[in-house]
């Protein structure tokens, strides 16, 4: 056997502690991934081509088949939904398992299931930081060489002494099924009936780099610098980070790299790097290595420092590169988003610093599959176009609500204004470009976009009462037409100005950043398809622009002013939503998480702070038609009322 871990009396004991609260216990997480990985790494030794070969080894993996679906009924879940769905992910493996299935089926049934835990569960069963390769070159001589060897070959007097004997960490057929998490399991619980003690009272990261150190010693043979060289040119789907490399056993990564490095040799060579090199290296690389590194800080750092490298994890690390992301996968971008806020709360709320780790290992993992997913020319002209027609729609539907309303109150003069605003955000925003980078970064980009997005919003207000503070059917227009003659020329239509140019300097504020990143992104061979994206987005914005026109052309005055003031309304309270998110992004708002549907996409975030804000916004603007409301009512109860 690789390693005998029998956790049948762990998972007893776990079914009869099992908490009540909402959250599962990470001990308990812990050992159903244990379980599930000692399945799929020892199953191979039990069955060969639908055949038992070991009955004893076979009838273990059933009976620990069993108890993981028993420990699983006994987790407490987010939902039951997740439940439901980890019971039927169990239910797929113990079917393998009974049906003397391939020993690859058992592995991808066991993984979907592993999947599932950290997914729907929030198993973190990775390391908050890069391991130490000294340290665990050290803990190795002191605590495991007299046993297994100092090569690891497990040929020592201590060895030969003990039934069953220690494994050999260079038999490759063994070890091709360990990944250093099963490693970890082994030295976090132990091995049941061996000499092997649990490690748990080692502290985690300690476990992690001994776990890795194991996996990476039958590799010091291979030539990992060529490996380097092969790996990078295989451009393999595999982020090279310990979080990454933590689940995979050897036998995964030979199959991931086989499609691009047909040959056994190469892909030994790129599998020692990824184990020798990779696995401890302190800056792993790839788009999101600066929030990689800052995340990994926070766990050790000062209770003073964590949350300024939260915030600069995220600002500096994952948003200016948050555009491509978001067009390749929206569910990803948002949950990292959300594990970044949630990362925030803890630490605010004082949690220690194994709770934070956990989240910074969750973050990893999340971190990870967005390097695995990169941005190509297909990818380049979407998100291009994603970003043109959501900074810019918003902006252009502005504009047109404005002219439509001048229009229609027979202030056709005064739209010269309102396109001189947004004309005169354009050379601003140009400049911006130059600027971006050095002078508006992290927490003050946060901030300068919060200012104009809020600013925005406040003038939006005072516009759309014009309309919403008078709704008489009689006075209406004839209202809304003196407001709007009586302003005096050149005084009445700079607020105008002033508006048409924030609101479109915002956009391109937002823009400006976006496009930045979306270049460093996608390098140079997809930048035609970033310019082709945007040209696209401008166009349509431009169609927008000419179908809201024409059709405030061929109505009616008080429709169309209706329309535009409930238009620019809802564009008020968006623009607070964002706002404030900008603000709790940048770490000057605090973050309290409701139970709300996440509508970002139209400026509504599921936090306490942001709606509050947005209900203020709402009274805000529709206070001032209450009054005529009421008399409205009242008229219409005297009509009733009258003989």
């Amino acid at each position: 056997m690789i390693f005998k871990i029998v956790f049948t009396s762990a998972a007893a004991l776990s079914l009869a502690i099992a908490p009540s609260s909402a959250d599962a216990d990470e001990g308990d997480l812990q050992r159903l991934a244990a379980l599930v990985d000692y399945v799929a790494a020892d199953y191979p030794g039990a069955v060969r081509d639908g055949r038992v070969v070991a009955q004893t080894e076979y009838d273990e993996q059933r009976g620990l088949v069993r108890d993981a679906a028993a420990l699983a009924r006994a987790l407490p879940a987010p939902d039951a939904a997740s439940r439901d769905a980890l019971l039927a992910d169990l239910a797929a493996v113990e079917r393998a398992v009974d049906g003397k299935q391939s020993p690859g089926a058992v592995l991808a049934a066991c993984r979907a299931a592993r999947a599932r835990l950290v997914d729907r569960f929030g198993l973190t069963l990775a390391p908050s930081a890069p391991p130490s390769a000294e340290r665990a070159r050290n803990l190795y001589r002191d605590a495991c060489a007299r046993c297994h060897g100092d090569d690891g070959r497990a040929a020592t007097d201590e060895a030969r002494k003990l039934t069953p004997p220690p494994v050999s960490f260079r038999d490759g057929e063994r070890m091709a099924r360990i990944s250093p998490s099963l490693a970890y399991h082994a030295l976090t619980f132990g091995v049941k009936d061996t000499a092997m003690a649990s490690f748990d009272t080692l502290p985690a990261s300690d476990r992690w780099s001994l776990a890795f150190h194991v996996v990476a010693l039958r590799h010091d043979g291979a030539d990992a610098r060529r490996g380097a060289r092969l790996f990078a040119g295989a451009r393999a789907p595999l982020a090279p980070t310990p979080s990454r490399l933590a689940a995979i056993s050897d036998g995964e990564l030979d199959s991931l790299l086989a499609p691009s490095l047909p040959t056994a040799s190469d892909r030994a060579d790129a599998i020692a790097y990824l184990r020798r090199d990779a696995s401890f290296a302190e800056a792993p690389g790839g788009q999101f290595a600066e929030a990689r590194r800052l995340t990994a800080r926070i766990p050790s750092a000062a209770p003073a420092e964590r949350h300024a490298l939260a915030v600069a994890a995220y600002l500096d690390g994952v948003e200016p590169h948050e555009a491509a992301l978001r067009a390749r996968d929206p569910d990803l971008a948002t949950r990292i988003e959300a594990a970044f806020l949630d990362l925030r709360r803890g630490i605010d709320g004082g949690e220690d610093k194994d709770a934070l780790g956990r989240r910074a290992a969750a973050i990893a993992l999340l971190l990870d599959r967005a390097d695995e997913r990169p941005a190509g020319a297909g990818v380049a002209f979407v998100a291009a176009l994603t970003i043109a027609l959501r900074e810019g729609l918003e902006a252009a539907l502005l504009i047109a609500a404005l002219l439509a309303f001048l229009r229609k109150s027979g202030r056709q003069d005064a739209a010269r204004l309102v396109h001189v605003g947004w004309l005169l955000a354009i050379p601003l925003g140009l400049a911006t470009w130059w600027v971006a980078g050095a002078l508006v970064a992290g927490a003050r980009r946060e901030l300068v976009e919060a200012v104009v997005t809020l600013v925005a919003a406040a003038m939006i207000l005072g516009v759309s009462h014009w309309v919403l503070g008078k709704r008489e059917a009689m006075h209406w227009v004839g209202f809304l037409r003196r407001k709007v003659t009586a302003l005096a020329p050149g005084r009445s239509g700079w607020p105008l100005l002033l508006l048409a140019f924030i609101a479109a300097y915002r956009e391109a504020f937002e823009v400006v950043l976006f496009y930045r990143a979306l270049l460093l992104d996608v390098g140079a061979g997809a930048r035609g398809a970033v310019a082709a994206g945007a040209a696209a987005g401008a166009v349509g914005i431009a169609l927008v622009v000419l179908v809201v026109g024409r059709l405030g052309r061929r109505l009616n005055p008080r429709p169309v002013m209706l329309a535009s003031s409930v238009l620019l309304a809802a564009l008020a309270v968006a623009l607070v939503g964002r706002g404030v998110r900008a603000l709790q992004e940048g770490g000057f708002v605090g973050v309290t998480p409701l139970s709300f549907p996440d509508l970002s996409s139209i400026g509504v975030y599921p936090t306490a702070q942001g709606l509050a804000a947005q209900a203020l916004m709402l009274l805000l603007v529709l206070l001032p038609s209450l009054p005529s409301l009421r008399r409205a009512r009242g008229n219409v109860g005297g009509a009733r009322s009258a003989p």
